[in-house]
């Protein structure tokens, strides 16, 4: 099914789940900012303004907050994933037609999904022993939804804008599972 979008050229996607800031400042922004909070509706953010076939997240407005008479502080959480499949850019603010990604293959299982838990905090355990300033994310398994929950350990993560990429283009879930498990053991083993 396409679906019709405003789009937000942020520069950035987001894993679904993800909650993330955007300043908003570009007069065509600031406009579809407001009508997404008037008329409580999603809209999409993406790399790009150019490329068709890039992967956008869907995103809503969590809370917002005027910085100055021109600028806006908006907290977004990523709700879906689409893949563009047109963009219009001669309109008030852009406008894409996408369609929505669907996953394939089997969730990981909830002793999987609490084996990557173990390794995200013996990972970032060792990172803040040898002095990077995070700390340790808590983590809530839900057992009803595993895809969303992997998603939702991918935001937990620090990582290369790469693999980012590679997660969040990839509609396979034991591949995305098995990126995921190569990355925290190649941490592992560079620590030891």
């Amino acid at each position: 099914m396409i679906v019709d979008f405003p789009l937000f050229g942020a520069g950035i996607i987001y894993f679904p789940t993800e909650q993330s800031a955007l300043r908003v400042f570009e007069p065509r922004y600031l406009l579809l900012i407001a009508d997404a909070i008037n008329q409580r509706t999603t809209f999409c953010v993406s790399n790009n303004l150019e490329e068709e076939n890039q992967i956008i997240s869907e995103v809503e407005v969590i809370e917002y907050r005027d910085i100055s008479h021109a600028e806006q502080l908006v907290l977004v959480k990523c709700v879906n994933l689409y893949r563009i499949k047109s963009i219009e850019t001669d309109t008030e603010y852009p406008l894409c037609n996408a369609e929505i990604i669907t996953d394939v293959g089997l969730p990981p299982t909830i002793e999987e999904l609490n084996e990557l838990q173990i390794k995200i905090i013996n990972s970032l355990s060792k990172l803040i022993e040898k002095g990077l300033d995070i700390d340790i994310p808590n983590f809530e398994i839900d057992t009803e939804n595993r895809i969303l929950s992997l998603w939702e350990i991918c935001t937990k993560i620090p990582m290369t804008i790469d693999l980012r990429s590679n997660l969040l283009n990839s509609n396979d879930i034991g591949y995305r599972y098995n990126l995921l498990e190569n990355y925290l053991n190649e941490i592992n083993e560079r620590m030891i």
